[in-house]
């Protein structure tokens, strides 16, 4: 078996990277004069070059290595340039295992990032002190990665590189990386954002990348005059003659360039694994399968290590699905990948995909959450799609949970992904109508009246400083559903001290129905318009308001008063995101949302709710000057009278879900 050392990695499956060899013109490492007295110590600052993709730090990092820094040992080669990205092969292997693209989340835990960075670094400095060069890096996850880096590296010299976000997003776009413009454009504004607030108040070296190439030789004399520098007119030419004009920039296809290469490179040695390895990814990358299949097989009798035979063996079966070959032999050919790494969830993710797009949604589940189980794989280097293991399986297994009635399941599921900040947009969108399918099942689940919960009520303590009050009126069964929806969904409701019942003309009969089955509720009879403030004690007022019905179990409490906790300004919280009445499929966009740890996501509105909100009563007999309110990020209970129907609460919540594009009714399928 022979040992595959160039790596690959894709940016939406379209843009593709190797490893070799750093050599200078001559076929050798090139000196470096820019030492302290000719010794190196394992404290010498590393020159680290900051910026997002296409930001141009490509081009900065090479000026570097020509002037004599110590950039890497090997270096990935980009589709996209005329030569390297200058990104060390080992450390970029460890920034893109250990951050997503583009949304640059955290996929390893920190100390295990750190550690790895530090073991990097030790090798890093010691390669340059043997060259006698001064130690440098460029990768863009290192925008967000600052703080891991200047914890595990110790001293740095940050190059930042600017280059209008504009601009960046331009070449993006013309590369065609990742899903849409808004995609790239929120990934560069995030790098930018990360890596200019952990600079904050730190002297840095800054590049203008428009500039480098215009005025290359004016912008690199300065470079190396701030980063003390001593170069020869040599390096000083090499650096000058390496910045690419922008006209110059190729605009032929990357991949068929790269494929003649291996192809050639292939013929050559036929034994030789990786070219064989960079073709089947190649093919893969441009939709020509039948092509990546017989080159991934070839890879397979060549002989690779496990980690890159798994990955053919995964590329094998995607290709074979892809072309329409018989699903048997697609599911037999996925199933053996698994066996082959069982720590790996893409061949049982792949064939839960093929199960719930053929609405066989038992087997999809089946697979699903086997899938879902597996954890992010710690040894593993090469992760294409990290997605699988943070949500999608996940999302697959709500999907298909329920298109077989396990409607809980499904809620919590989906209301699981919506809490997470790495959903894409469109996702995010998707996953909340998939939620409130399932949430007619979930209101007639919390829609029974519970002794037990009653009795849990009246047994627990009581926190004085938490009120929740409702509005009843001339119908008890409307009240009675919504204590009922309250008391299942309200899962810390030992922390309310009173439940007030604002009474707008019952009977005496219905009045005493409500206290046979709620003892604990408090009537106040109040004559409409009339104040109901005045009735409040303590800091924290839970108004349930009227004929409301709540469907999603949460710690409502501590959600509440987190938010009023995090935001001094805020006088009310409303619990539906926009006030909704109805079902609307929507969940609110990370962009617009705050978060606290025990409060979660929220929205902050200059617009009163008028449904379920909670008020710091404080804050609200100062209202006139206040006018800041919140909502939580979803729609969390639905108003039976706000359809016309009253009680009718069975017609209510198909209403409601009439409302949602795609979930018209009780047995409509999840999106996919």
């Amino acid at each position: 078996m022979r040992v595959i050392s160039r790596q690959i990695s894709l940016r939406n499956q379209d843009h593709l990277v190797l490893a070799r060899r750093a050599l200078g013109r001559s076929g050798t490492v090139p000196g470096n004069s820019g030492t302290a007295g000719g010794h190196m110590t394992v404290a010498d600052p590393i020159i680290v070059v900051l910026g997002p993709w296409c930001g141009g730090t490509s081009a900065v990092a090479k000026v570097l290595h020509h002037l004599g820094v110590m950039m890497g040992t090997r270096f990935d080669v980009g589709v996209r340039e005329l030569d390297d990205t200058w990104e060390d092969t080992d450390l970029s292997l460890l920034c893109r295992r250990a951050f997503s693209e583009p949304g640059g989340q955290l996929l390893m835990d920190a100390h295990t990032l750190r550690v790895r960075l530090r073991d990097w670094a030790v090798n890093h400095r010691r390669a340059a002190r043997i060259a006698e060069r001064r130690p440098g890096v460029k990768h863009p996850a290192l925008c967000i990665a600052v703080d891991h880096i200047r914890e595990a590296w110790g001293p740095l010299v940050p190059v930042v590189v600017d280059r209008p976000a504009a601009n960046v997003v331009a070449s993006l776009n013309r590369l065609g990386w990742w899903s849409d413009e808004k995609e790239r454009a929120e990934s560069t504004a995030h790098l930018i954002a990360a890596r200019d607030l952990a600079l904050a108040g730190v002297a840095t070296v800054r590049v203008d990348f428009e500039e480098l190439r215009s005025t290359p030789a004016a912008v690199i004399r300065r470079l190396a005059g701030e980063l003390g520098l001593e170069i020869t007119d040599a390096q000083f030419e090499a650096a000058v003659s390496s910045v690419v004009p922008a006209a110059n920039v190729p605009r032929d296809d990357p991949h068929q360039r790269l494929i003649e290469r291996f192809l050639a490179e292939a013929e050559s040695d036929p034994d030789d694994p990786q070219p064989v390895h960079m073709l089947a990814q190649l093919y893969f990358n441009i939709q020509d399968f039948a092509r990546a299949r017989r080159y991934s097989e070839r890879l397979i009798e060549i002989g690779a290590d496990e980690e890159n035979t798994f990955l053919a063996m995964l590329r094998i079966a995607q290709s074979m699905d892809k072309l329409d070959t018989p699903w048997l032999d697609v599911q037999d050919a996925y199933l053996r990948a698994w066996e082959f790494r069982p720590t790996r969830a893409e061949p049982f993710y792949g064939i839960a995909r093929h199960y719930s797009v053929a609405k066989r949604y038992r087997l999809g589940y089946l697979f699903a959450e086997r899938a879902a189980r597996i954890p992010l794989p710690a040894d593993d280097m090469v992760i294409h799609d990290p997605a699988i293991y943070a949500w999608r399986a996940i999302d697959e297994q709500a999907v298909c949970a329920s298109g077989i009635g396990k409607h809980s399941e499904a809620f919590t599921l989906c209301r699981h992904l919506l809490g997470r900040p790495d959903i894409p947009d469109d996702d995010r969108n998707r996953i909340a109508v998939n939620r409130d399918v399932s949430v007619p099942a979930m209101l007639q689940a919390t829609s029974l009246y519970s002794e037990a919960l009653v009795r849990n009520v009246i047994d627990g303590p009581r926190d004085a400083d938490v009120t929740v009050s409702v509005i009843v009126g001339p119908n008890w069964p409307s009240t009675a559903a919504t204590m009922d929806s309250f008391l299942h969904c309200c899962t810390d409701v030992a922390k309310v001290g009173r439940f007030l019942v604002f009474d707008h003309g019952q009977t005496p009969g219905d009045r005493t129905i409500l206290r046979q089955r709620y003892p604990f509720l408090e009537f106040v009879e109040c004559a409409d318009g009339a104040q109901l403030r005045e009735h409040i004690r303590g800091r924290y007022w839970l108004d349930l308001d009227q004929g409301w019905r709540f469907f999603a179990p949460d710690n409502y409490i501590a959600r509440l008063t987190a938010i009023l906790g995090a935001e001094p300004e805020v006088f009310q919280v409303g619990i539906n995101l926009a006030d909704a009445t109805s079902l609307t499929g929507v969940s609110a966009p990370e962009t617009t949302v705050r978060r606290t740890p025990d409060g979660g996501r929220y929205v902050l509105t200059g617009v009163m709710a008028d449904g379920p909100a909670m008020y710091d009563t404080g804050r609200l007999d100062q209202a006139g000057s206040l006018d800041v309110a919140a909502t939580l990020d979803e729609v969390l209970c639905i108003n039976s009278w706000a359809t016309g129907r009253g009680p009718d609460t069975a017609g209510a919540e198909s209403d409601a879900l009439s409302n949602i594009p795609g979930a018209q009714n009780l047995n409509t399928e999840c999106a996919k």
